[in-house]
């Protein structure tokens, strides 16, 4: 269980108490944890969201860098569509074969082969991948009744 509240007296920054509550059903022990956490400045969501992009996103490299009072973001992204190769994968695994052509995109990309692609980047936000599934679940056709 976690539980937030305010501390007894205003602070700047903003602090919280964070209580957890564990609890094991195996011995009925119950452990609890507290913790005064401070709410993040905008500059640490920033940073941290500016983090996640590669998460998202296909990057070669992603480099931040921070001055007095800037973030300089620097982003090297691949000069070729990682969905194209990733569909010659998802082709050479489902037919077992992939064309001539294709297999020229594939080196042109630097990899040898179909199974070399990385997998596409999943972010590890429960509330992107929430949003993700729901999407998912609406395409495509209707069910038959």
């Amino acid at each position: 269980m976690n539980r937030m509240r305010c501390t007894p007296q205003p602070t700047v920054p903003l602090t919280y108490i964070r209580e957890q509550e564990w609890y094991c059903t195996q011995c009925d022990n119950v452990e609890q944890v507290t913790k005064e956490v401070t709410e993040p400045t905008d500059k640490q969501r920033i940073f941290n969201r500016l983090l996640r992009l590669s998460e998202d996103y296909d990057i070669q490299t992603l480099n931040i860098e921070s001055k007095a009072n800037e973030l300089v973001l620097r982003v090297k992204l691949p000069d070729f569509d990682m969905s194209e190769v990733r569909a010659v994968q998802y082709k050479q695994q489902e037919t077992g074969f992939i064309t001539v052509d294709e297999l020229m995109n594939l080196q042109k990309a630097g990899f040898r082969r179909p199974s070399e692609v990385p997998p596409k980047p999943q972010p590890r936000d429960r509330r992107t991948l929430r949003n993700r599934a729901r999407q998912r679940m609406f395409q495509g056709e209707p069910r038959s009744i």
